[in-house]
């Protein structure tokens, strides 16, 4: 039996926002604006900062779901064909892909590069004969761009294979 609790830290007894509020649309809130009982605006910064409460929202919610479902299955069609799943690293000494800006860092006092793509470790793979290989996982772009919507960071579903004879092999 339980016989004494110790709480390490208190919660705070009110959330930064409600759930309610994050699954709004623009429309709907800006449609109560002129109510007398508007609905708040909730700013990308206070969602971020509190995102464990911001993928609550059933949207929010469905695109990690649907994420999930679309590298489930893309696993399962590669892996019926012979596929190979592969890790490759994601932190390398250097540019991975010419002609495409590359995120760089410090490690421990040597510069390092996000890398920017995982073909040249899917190739090594190819020639150490695994003939058919994949791999799910981010891919880091530094591109410079002035619209809100630009991707810096996106997961790839990357694939490889072998081809024996002819390029066709690919369609069978």
């Amino acid at each position: 039996a339980i016989t004494r609790i110790h709480s390490v830290s208190k919660a705070d007894a009110m959330l930064p926002f409600l759930v309610e509020d994050a699954a709004r649309s623009e429309k709907e809130v800006e449609a109560s604006q002129d109510t007398d009982r508007p609905f708040p605006r909730l700013g990308q910064e206070l969602r971020l900062d509190h995102r464990w409460l911001d993928l609550r929202a059933p949207a929010n919610n469905a695109i990690m779901r649907i994420q999930s479902a679309v590298c489930q299955l893309f696993r399962e069609s590669l892996y019926s064909q012979g596929f190979v799943e592969i890790h490759t690293p994601k932190l390398i000494a250097g540019e991975s892909e010419s002609g495409a800006g590359v995120f760089t860092t410090d490690y421990f006092g040597t510069t390092a590069c996000l890398a920017q793509s995982p073909q040249l470790y899917k190739q090594m793979a190819i020639s150490s004969d695994l003939n058919r290989v994949f791999e799910i996982g981010p891919v880091f772009r530094a591109e410079n761009s002035h619209t809100r919507r630009h991707l810096c960071e996106f997961t790839g579903l990357d694939l490889e294979m072998a081809i024996d004879e002819h390029y066709m092999e690919t369609l069978e």
